[in-house]
């Protein structure tokens, strides 16, 4: 535990750009008082510090100088998670109620807090703990500033608020995930509570939406994970890159509804690249069946080409003016693309000794292609 009051008021002041004039009038003390505070001369009374802390934006012990002990607050943060895990909500409360009172301007032990009030909602008196869980998220974003995990941020606390105004207003947790739903990450929370509120069809177009970003999404994850694995030049790589893609293929094949649409074309681009990680582990035979499904594929996309879904896929119920239009930059045509994709591929940073072993891929393809 450390004490550097004088030090964290100058510190405090001065970056809010203050001088110790500002300070005082802000107070109603004069600049002497405030120069004997930061000389260590005086201290505040207890009145004042708790308003200077207001002031700056920061809890009393920040002001203060205390050290908090990080062992003490794990143990806090453990016990309770303990509790959760045992499925002793009281006692996880309990613990969460005392350390809120005992470390107010902690960052960490207000969001656990939170979180923990947030678990234990199912369980018990959910407007209550709403209340609470909310309050104490809203207090954690006051020291923020103090957070240490990556995956803790502004948004995803404001992302927990909404989860937990599910509990006790529908409508407001209803907005509040409108209002963050950056590139349809709640478009499905979103449908979820549209089918609370009795509105089917709305949900129904918002679950459509999100099927279509999820297979392109999934795309970006399967073509990125198999440049990852092929790049590794391992024959167990190369395996689990064809596997992927017939994972992907799978996708398609459950979704398509037999109709020209985007998915046949994408069906060519992930039969290309098993073809490609084929050819890394000798599969000659299965590289060339996939080139030539990708090439017969790609000649029924070519004779009326579609670069949407709309209708065009089973599960389809989004609004009539919905546009799912996607342009992709292997080219137009999709004959065009095979050849354009397999020159991509083997121009990416991979290993040079991997390229060899695609170059039979592109070899068959330049074979059986019509000039």
């Amino acid at each position: 535990m450390q004490h550097n009051l004088n030090e964290n008021i100058k510190k405090y002041r001065k970056e809010m750009n203050l001088t110790q004039a500002d300070l005082a009038e802000a107070f109603g003390v004069t600049e002497g008082a405030v120069s004997k505070w930061e000389s260590g001369n005086t201290v505040p009374d207890i009145s004042i510090l708790m308003d200077l802390a207001d002031f700056f934006d920061i809890s009393v012990d920040t002001l203060l100088g205390y050290v908090i002990s990080s062992k003490s607050i794990d143990g806090i943060s453990d016990r309770m998670k303990k509790a959760l895990d045992e499925g002793k909500y009281d006692e996880a409360i309990s613990i969460a109620e005392k350390a809120v009172v005992r470390y107010p301007g902690n960052f960490k032990i207000l969001y656990k807090c939170a979180y923990t009030y947030e678990m234990v909602l199912p369980y018990r008196n959910p407007k209550e703990y709403c209340k609470k869980a909310i309050e104490l998220y809203e207090s954690s974003l006051r020291y923020l500033s103090q957070n240490e995990d990556p995956e803790i941020n502004e948004l995803s606390i404001k992302m927990r608020i909404a989860y937990v105004k599910i509990w006790d207003d529908t409508d407001k947790a209803l907005m509040d995930f409108e209002a963050l739903n950056y590139m349809g990450i709640n478009d499905v929370q979103i449908a979820r509570l549209l089918m609370r509120k009795g509105k089917a069809d709305e949900a129904l177009d918002k679950y459509t939406k999100t099927m279509v970003r999820m297979l392109i999404e999934n795309l970006d994850l399967a073509a990125g994970m198999y440049i990852a694995l092929i790049s590794t030049n391992k024959s167990k790589a190369f395996v689990e890159a064809s596997e992927l893609m017939d994972w992907y293929l799978a996708i398609i094949d459950a979704t398509t509804n037999g109709k020209i649409s985007y998915l046949t074309k994408l069906k060519t681009v992930i039969l290309v690249l098993k073809a490609m990680s084929l050819s890394c582990s000798k599969e000659y035979d299965g590289m060339k069946d996939c080139i030539d499904k990708a090439y017969e594929i790609a000649k029924e996309f070519d004779k009326n080409p579609s670069n949407d879904f709309n209708g065009k896929i089973k599960f389809w119920h989004a609004s009539k003016d919905h546009n799912t239009s996607v342009y992709d930059e292997i080219g137009h045509s999709a004959v065009d693309g095979i050849g354009n994709l397999l020159d991509e591929i083997l121009h990416k940073p991979t290993p040079e000794m991997v390229i060899k072993k695609m170059e039979a891929a592109r070899k068959y393809w330049e074979s059986i292609k019509e000039e």
